[in-house]
């Protein structure tokens, strides 16, 4: 039987950290590090169609609940956002600066 759990090798000085898997971007996450200070976009949520019916993608997220988490996705990141609804379907998203 062996006991042995583990096993440690000599220490190493000037080994950089793995770089990260690379994240694949959401479209509206992509626009909001492509806005610079000022700007602003529509965001608005369209249906989607699931088996033979139309159902409204809002049925699932609001504009203002995908609004919200891209908001603190973008925190995150260090950008502050801001965010008003245009109607029930669209928001209109700025990029108010760094953090």
């Amino acid at each position: 039987m062996n006991t042995k759990a583990c096993e440690t090798k000599h220490i190493e000085s000037g080994v950089p950290l793995p770089q990260r898997a690379s994240q694949v971007l959401r479209p509206d996450q992509q626009r909001v590090l492509e806005l610079k200070d000022g700007d602003s976009f529509l965001l608005q949520t369209i249906p989607i169609a699931k088996g033979e019916c139309i159902v409204p993608q809002w049925q699932f997220h609001s504009a203002s609940h995908i609004a919200t988490r891209l908001t603190d996705w973008a925190r995150r990141r260090r950008v502050r956002l801001a965010y008003r609804m245009v109607d029930e379907t669209t928001v209109r998203i700025w990029r108010l600066g760094a953090l």
